[in-house]
């Protein structure tokens, strides 16, 4: 290699990091309450891991995917369940858990939370049929017609190759009206500014790791979901 190769090889790494370093300085701009600053050219920390450790949670899956055995995925559920719970200011319902129940039992227990009528029963063979988490926020007049948010929750890298939730088949499940419903994915990736309309425009309102950490944090953590995560992350992460 020349000279004048390993002065223009030198020129595009220079170019890629100070694009990283631009990209970076966006998203900072995305975070409420930022965990790190980007300064003359240096990404300063501001957060330990262990005081975030549901984002790196996140991060850890975004990067090598949601494969492994361990009770992550369902961790990134309840971490999902938890920021959609701050977000709306309501309150929020998990299917699968406890687990061991049918989609039908879920559904008969959640009705008994809002005032809605129960429709027809679910496909017995149907797990959770795309829901992981049921978003409610209620005007406590003892009234339907409240808000629901569906969520699915997505840890693997693949998350853009899942199913829509279908709509027609969860306002025969309980009779409430689509227009009260809004439908939403999270998703451990941070989805770029060109992908977003996208992906909106298949699964709806998108909660990814930008959103989780806006609206986690706005409160303390629980501390029994707080001590799941760093039992998995200190192994995991470390």
């Amino acid at each position: 290699m020349g000279l004048a190769d390993g002065y223009f090889e030198e020129e595009e790494i220079e170019k890629e990091v100070d694009g990283w370093i631009r990209e970076l300085g966006f998203r900072n701009s995305l975070y409420s309450n930022s965990f790190y600053e980007v300064s003359r050219n240096k990404i300063i920390p501001l957060k330990s891991w262990d005081e975030i450790p549901e984002y790196y949670l996140c991060v850890y899956y975004s990067y090598f995917g949601a494969k492994d055995a361990s009770i992550g995925t369902k961790l990134f559920e309840k971490i999902s369940a938890l920021a959609l719970k701050n977000f709306i200011g309501g309150d929020v319902y998990t299917l699968g858990f406890p687990e061991g129940k049918g989609l039908n039992q879920y559904l008969d227990e959640f009705i008994s939370y809002c005032f809605e009528i129960r429709g027809r029963m679910a496909n017995g063979h149907y797990k959770d049929d795309g829901v992981d988490v049921i978003g409610f926020k209620l005007f406590g007049d003892g009234r339907s017609a409240n808000l629901y948010i569906l969520l699915q929750c997505a840890a693997g890298i693949h998350w853009r190759t899942k199913k829509e939730i279908k709509l027609s088949r969860w306002t025969q499940y309980i009779f409430w009206y689509p227009e009260c419903i809004i439908s939403s994915i999270s998703t451990v990736d941070f989805v770029s500014q060109k992908d977003w309309e996208k992906q909106t425009s298949s699964f709806g309102m998108l909660i990814d790791r930008v959103r989780i950490y806006n609206t986690l944090y706005q409160t303390n953590v629980e501390e029994s979901l707080r001590n799941e995560v760093l039992a998995w992350a200190k192994p995991t992460l470390n």
